[in-house]
């Protein structure tokens, strides 16, 4: 998977306009996870009386996330992604200051893949966000 690092960076980091526009950097990527950090920027608040992260910066952060984790488990190039389905639960308001956002494939079938993920500032022991991801994957046949 190391050799896939500069890829997923790449995508995540500058190849996909929202995700550059919000500043999403990776930390992490290995089979079957992948890390990000959002760094906090004042654009980002959507409640000006709290100071609080705008939920869909969380949501849009656990929709690509969960994505590239998925990603993980593809074999070929021409291997097709989409998201189904994304559950978010806020859990605390997300503070004025950088996020992290993990994501975990706990099945990946040959239709279907199931992520959890987590939104955390400090220590995944205290999440502001969970959510689960269901991405649809069309897999290349070989042979």
């Amino acid at each position: 998977m190391h050799e896939h690092v500069e890829l997923f960076r790449s995508i995540i980091e500058d190849l996909i306009p929202f995700n550059k526009m919000v500043g999403f950097k990776l930390l992490e990527v290995r089979e079957n996870f992948v890390s990000i950090l959002i760094p906090y920027r004042p654009e980002l608040i959507g409640d000006i009386r709290r100071g609080s992260i705008h939920g869909g910066v969380i949501a849009a952060a656990m929709d690509a996330v969960g994505g590239a984790a998925a990603a993980t488990t593809l074999k070929h190039e021409t291997d097709k992604l989409s998201t189904i389905d994304l559950r978010v639960d806020y859990l605390e308001p997300g503070q004025p200051r950088d996020l992290i956002t993990e994501a975990t494939v706990k099945k990946s079938g040959s239709k279907v893949i199931f992520v959890s993920m987590v939104t955390y500032h400090d220590t995944r022991d205290k999440p502001i966000a969970e959510g689960r991801g269901v991405f649809s994957v069309t897999r290349t046949k070989v042979g």
